[in-house]
């Protein structure tokens, strides 16, 4: 009697493969939008950060100041200086000093 051994090799077939690769597609696929949320959230953290840093500083001006900083010129204001708006006066507010110096506006009337 023979025996007629079949030989098989080790390995996926094409279709376990393509399986594996769908599978792997749609947990992709379902892990983007929670990405995406995840950034949108970390997005509007950081620009509500940011408006609370301008209202502090905008804050520190007035105690300083006994003011808030003006945007633009004013009725006593020498129109032939720099028109600097408040961004620019609260500088020094939001620990941009330098620039603040570097600009001058020191010298401006405000």
């Amino acid at each position: 009697m023979v025996l007629v051994r079949s030989r098989r090799r080790a390995g996926f077939t094409l279709i376990e493969l393509l399986v594996v690769i769908a599978i792997i597609a749609i947990l992709i696929g379902l892990l983007l939008p929670a990405v995406q949320k995840v950034r949108e959230a970390a997005a509007r953290m950081s620009c509500s950060n940011n408006l609370k840093q301008l209202a502090i500083a905008t804050h520190s001006y007035h105690d300083a100041n006994n003011k808030f900083p003006s945007n633009g010129p004013t009725a006593t204001y020498n129109m032939s200086g720099a028109n600097w708006s408040w961004l620019a006066r609260i500088l020094p507010y939001v620990e941009q000093g330098t620039i603040y110096n570097q600009l001058g506006i020191d010298n401006v009337p405000f």
